[in-house]
C-alpha cells in the first residue's frame, strides 16, 4: 500500500514511517520543516507543508494522521489551530483515501478510580486544553465519512520509546544534579503505550475484512503499570548508579501548585499535570482486543533498556536535550532497524 503519514519528523510519526516502511509499504511523508531529515528522505517521499493550511489532495491508499500540537502549556487558540484546524484540512485531503488513521489522545478522558472506556470521552468533563482540541477533532473524523473511506480513531495514553521527545524530557528534568526527584505518590498506576503497538494496531486495521465505517479503540501495552517504579527504573538504568533518590511529599505538590495558580511562576505545575502524576490513568482495552484483535507486542520492561541506551549513543541527556528537534530521527546504526 501507498501510506501518507502526517507529522513525518515528531516522535509518533517518525516511528510509523519506519514501521511501515518495514512492513515493505511505499511512505509518503508530510511534515513542516522544508527538507527531511536523511534518514526520513531515505525510506519515504517527503512532502513539506502546512496542516493547518490548504492542502493538495492525498494520492495514497492510507492516510495515518499522526501530527498534533502536543503541549500542557500552549495556549488553547494554538491548540485549536494545530489539532482541529489542521484535522480538518487532512481530512478533505485525504477524502480519496480508502483508510483514515486518526491518532488522538488519552487526554481525551478524565480519569476516575476505573480503567477509562471508549464511551466515558466527553467534553463535559474537565479536561486540559491539550485533551478538548483532541476531542473536538475527533467528532470531525466522526463526520463526513465517505462512502468508500474507512476510519479508526486510537487513543494511546503516554506514547514511549525510542525517538521520544515528549514523555522522556519531562522525565530527564526530574534529575537534578545527581539527584531524582520524583513527584508520583507509590500507589499510582497507570497505562502506558509503546510507540510499536501503535503501528501493530494499524496494522490490524488494515487486514480487517470487510471493517465498520467508524472505529474507535483505547492502545496500550498489556499490564498496567506503577508509575513510580516505571519512572525509577528509566531514569536510573540512564544516570550513574550511585544517583540519589528522593521522594516529593504530595502535600508539597499541591502546595506549590497552590502558589502556581496564584502567583505563576511554572507552566509544568498546572493542575492538569498535578493530577496526572498523583491520579490513576488506566485504559480499559477490551474493545480493542474484541474488535480489532489487539493483543500488545511490546511492554515497558522489555523496552526501557534500549531507550536508555538510545540516549547514551546519542550522547547522553544533555546532547538529547538540547537536540529534541532530531531525536526522532537521530538513532545511531544500532537502532536503525529495530521493530518500532
Amino acid at each position: 500500500m501507498k501510506i501518507l503519514i502526517t507529522g513525518a519528523n515528531g516522535f509518533v510519526g517518525a516511528a510509523l514511517c519506519r514501521y511501515f516502511h518495514q512492513q515493505g509499504h511505499t511512505i509518503l511523508a508530510l511534515g513542516r520543516q522544508s527538507k527531511p531529515h536523511p534518514n526520513l528522505a531515505a525510506i519515504a517521499d517527503y512532502l513539506p507543508a502546512d496542516i493547518t493550511q490548504t492542502l493538495k489532495p492525498f494520492r495514497a491508499d492510507v492516510c495515518i494522521h499522526a501530527a498534533a500540537l502536543a503541549s500542557d502549556t500552549a495556549a488553547y487558540k494554538d491548540l485549536y489551530h494545530n489539532n482541529v484546524k489542521g484535522t480538518c484540512q487532512v481530512l478533505r485531503a485525504a477524502r480519496h483515501c480508502a483508510y483514515f488513521v486518526q491518532v488522538s489522545s488519552s487526554s481525551v478522558y478524565q480519569f476516575g478510580k476505573a480503567p477509562a472506556k471508549e464511551s466515558d470521552a466527553t467534553l463535559n468533563a474537565n479536561l486540559s486544553p491539550y485533551g478538548r482540541t483532541k476531542l473536538i477533532a475527533e467528532q470531525l473524523v466522526l463526520e463526513n465519512i465517505p462512502t468508500s473511506q474507512k476510519r479508526i480513531i486510537l487513543r494511546p495514553r503516554a506514547i514511549y520509546g525510542i525517538g521520544d521527545r515528549v514523555l522522556l524530557p519531562r522525565l530527564l528534568h526530574l534529575v537534578k544534579g545527581n539527584i531524582i526527584f520524583c513527584p508520583v505518590p507509590a500507589t499510582v498506576q497507570t497505562s502506558l503505550t509503546y510507540i510499536g503497538n501503535i503501528g501493530y494496531a494499524i496494522d490490524l486495521f488494515l487486514q480487517q475484512i470487510k471493517p465498520p465505517r467508524m472505529q474507535i479503540y483505547n492502545i496500550a501495552d498489556a499490564p498496567a503499570y506503577n508509575l513510580r517504579k516505571s519512572i525509577l527504573q528509566l531514569l536510573t538504568a540512564i544516570y550513574p548508579p550511585d544517583a540519589a533518590y528522593c521522594q516529593v511529599p504530595i502535600f508539597l505538590l499541591k502546595l506549590l501548585g497552590g502558589i502556581n495558580k496564584m502567583v505563576p511562576f511554572s507552566a509544568r505545575l498546572n493542575p492538569f499535570v498535578l493530577h496526572s502524576l498523583t491520579q490513576n490513568a488506566l485504559l480499559d482495552t477490551g474493545t480493542s482486543k474484541a474488535g480489532l484483535g489487539y493483543e500488545p507486542q511490546y511492554n515497558f520492561e522489555d523496552t526501557y533498556p534500549q531507550i536508555a541506551a538510545w540516549l547514551q549513543q546519542l550522547g547522553g541527556p544533555d546532547w538529547y536535550l538540547k537536540n529534541l528537534t532530531q531525536a526522532p530521527w537521530e538513532l545511531g546504526q544500532k537502532f536503525a532497524n529495530i521493530p518500532l
